[in-house]
């Protein structure tokens, strides 16, 4: 038997709590065989009187030079093929095992066998300890890779049962039904299995779905299933939860690989966020780019659009609003939907090119926009009653009142409305106030002109005049 120093000092300043070391520790088996038989070539056991536990697998095993050399990796030469990358975990995970939880790490394969192990070294006088290995070889030629670990708590078996759950492979038991899958990126359905406590969460995304990343789950989701993205790389070595802007770009990046029939299946489980737009110019968390790169996949199956129109036949687009006068008719064509149209639920602009209507047009096509026209002698004679009645209660507070008329179409979803326009000058009223704006015009609806209407009349005409005072003076 020979002692091996790795020149790693225990004192390292590296922290990992024991998932992330069993993680790691189960990578190196999870690499070395294909993922579709990992269920049927890898175990584990735990003696409960013996505080031991076993990791093993089947495999042509490996040469353990490749554990003593800090970067040095069989799987930097294919990236994207396996969940391991950097070529430090096990070195890490037993430093952090050996020393923090006082974990006893042997390893059996081919014909040798390490325990891991502290050896004292002295630097300039001083004794410090280093991660080393004690190490036999000649051994007879074993079929299997197999690791112990000592003094192993029964919960530290129940963490490493959820920890294998945690890697990526058809036959585990938190999958349910495959929606599709190549060699770069899969849909499962969740299967009834309860998803464990230790899985990653992500730090603003809650659910029982799970995103897996690199062959990892990485975060969680907020439907119940499996995302993965195989070929998706972070750079960051500890592999911790992420936050929900990755987890966009990671299903942004996966949905280049998905067949219209997938496309088609996670846009309908995405139904929560089809009226999703970005807050800002540049918001990361929003799902708006989700929902339009998955329709815009669809699109071009003209038998998916019909069947989704078909079963999602009471869609209108509303379209954000890019200046004053279409913000003014989205919001006149949402009071008349909210009226008139009930049932038809919002949806953001990409379903325009699956042919669905925006709310504007189908407001215009009912007629539900203020059709105005000047009022007649008898109006006329009744408005002047409303604009002496507002100039005795505001005086000056306006200076010019304007314009009158009336709203001919009943279908018109608001009473009475303002139209108005930014004034360049300075004017002010004797009370100190600026005018920002000319008040060009008030409509109000012939209904109220009718007999006995003077009461709503009036409340709707001060209404327009307070909220223009609202949103005119500072």
């Amino acid at each position: 038997m020979k002692t091996v120093p790795l020149n790693i000092m225990l004192s390292y300043p590296v922290t990992w709590k024991r998932h992330q070391i069993l993680r790691d520790i189960i990578q190196n088996f999870y690499d070395s065989v294909d993922m579709a038989q990992f269920h049927e070539v890898f175990r584990t056991s735990y003696d409960v009187d013996k505080g031991i536990a076993t990791i093993s697998i089947k495999s042509e095993g490996f040469n353990y030079e490749w554990l003593m050399h800090m970067g040095a990796s069989t799987k930097q030469d294919r990236p994207g093929k396996f969940a391991g990358f950097f070529g430090e975990g096990f070195k890490v995970a037993a430093l952090c095992a050996l020393r923090d939880h006082k974990w006893i790490i042997t390893m059996r394969s081919r014909n040798w066998e390490l325990e891991v192990c502290a050896l004292e070294t002295t630097l300039d006088d001083r004794t410090l300890k280093q991660l080393a290995y004690n190490i036999k070889e000649g051994l007879p030629t074993a079929a299997e890779t197999v690791l112990t670990i000592s003094s192993f708590s029964q919960e530290d078996a129940d963490i490493l049962e959820n920890v294998v759950l945690g890697f990526y492979y058809p036959a585990n038991p938190l999958f349910g039904k495959c929606v599709f899958e190549n060699e770069y990126a899969a849909i499962y359905e969740r299967s009834e299995m309860k998803k464990p406590t230790s899985m990653p969460l992500g730090y603003d995304l809650s659910g029982d779905g799970i995103v897996f990343i690199g062959f990892q789950a990485r975060s969680s989701f907020p439907f119940p299933l499996i995302l993965a993205n195989h070929s998706f790389k972070t750079e960051e070595r500890e592999r911790n939860e992420i936050y929900s802007g990755t987890v966009m770009n990671v299903i942004l990046d996966m949905i280049e690989e998905f067949d219209p029939k997938a496309c088609y299946y996670l846009l309908e489980r995405l139904e929560k966020y089809w009226y999703d737009y970005p807050d800002k110019k540049k918001d990361v968390k929003s799902w708006y780019p989700v929902i339009r790169k998955l329709i815009r996949k669809i699109v071009y199956y003209s038998s998916l659009v019909n069947d989704f129109v078909k079963s999602h036949p009471k869609l209108a687009v509303c379209e954000q609003a890019t200046s004053i006068y279409t913000r003014n008719r989205k919001h006149q064509a949402l009071s008349w939907k909210k009226l008139y149209m009930p049932d038809v639920r919002l949806v953001q602009d990409s379903f325009c090119i699956m042919g669905y209507d925006t709310i504007v047009d189908l407001c215009e096509k009912a007629g539900g926009f203020n059709a105005t026209r000047l009022p007649s002698l008898r109006e006329m004679e009744m408005l002047k009653v409303l604009d002496s009645a507002a100039q005795e209660i505001y005086g000056d507070f306006l200076k010019d009142y304007p314009l009158c008329v009336i709203i001919e179409n009943e279908s018109s979803a608001f009473n009475g409305t303002a139209k108005m326009s930014k004034r360049k000058d300075k004017m002010q009223n004797n009370r100190g106030h600026r005018f920002r704006y000319d008040v060009s015009q008030i409509e109000i609806k012939k209904v109220l002109l009718e007999r006995n209407g003077f009461s709503v009349a009036f409340a709707t005409y001060s209404h327009e005049l307070c909220h223009i005072r609202e949103r005119v003076w500072q």
